[in-house]
């Protein structure tokens, strides 16, 4: 995230009142990883699960690639779908994503390392934003295809891409270390 861009201030702003910290504090607060840990981990996973809250407050949970730009998780997507229902009523949401993962043969455990975010999903309508969020995910994934036909294709199809911000106002981080040091 860039210093002084808008979404760093509104974060930095947060951990300066705590409010970083999830509701649920862990149980295992030896576990607990600092902000910017919980940040890495969040940066650096694969991809993440994102819970929407259904018409009848039942959660719906959806895998999905992402790219942390900005301070802010981005997604895209379908025009349609329970996940755009459930954000176009209430735009709550929360995401987790784990990385490192490894069963430790013999000791009934998993090491890992896990980021859960809060935030507020947010449609993106600002063309440039959504280009921007888009090459972010695609160089987050293929940093080496962003000179390929292939890129380029995906980014003449962004009228039919639904592009998504989260904002994030609490996140915390959790690992089993373990040999993950």
């Amino acid at each position: 995230m860039k210093a002084g861009h808008p979404r760093a201030k509104m974060l930095a702003k947060n951990v300066a009142k705590g409010r970083t910290t999830m509701i649920n504090t862990l149980r295992r607060i030896d576990r607990k990883l600092s902000d910017e840990d919980a940040m890495t981990v969040l940066r650096e996973s694969e991809y993440g699960f994102l819970s929407t809250i259904n018409e009848d407050g039942t959660p719906h949970c959806v895998p999905l690639a992402f790219a942390l730009y900005n301070g802010a998780l981005y997604f895209h997507c379908a025009r349609a779908g329970q996940k755009l229902d459930n954000l176009r009523r209430d735009n709550r949401a929360q995401f987790t994503c784990v990385r490192n993962s490894r069963t430790v043969p013999m000791q009934f455990t998993i090491e890992f390392a896990s980021c859960m975010v809060d935030g507020l999903i947010h449609f993106v309508e600002d063309e440039q934003e959504r280009m921007d969020a888009m090459r972010a995910i695609c160089e987050k994934y293929d940093p080496e295809g962003l000179d390929t036909p292939s890129y380029e294709r995906i980014m003449r199809g962004m009228p039919a891409v639904v592009m998504l911000r989260m904002e994030i106002t609490a996140l915390c981080g959790k690992a089993n270390r373990g040999k993950l040091g």
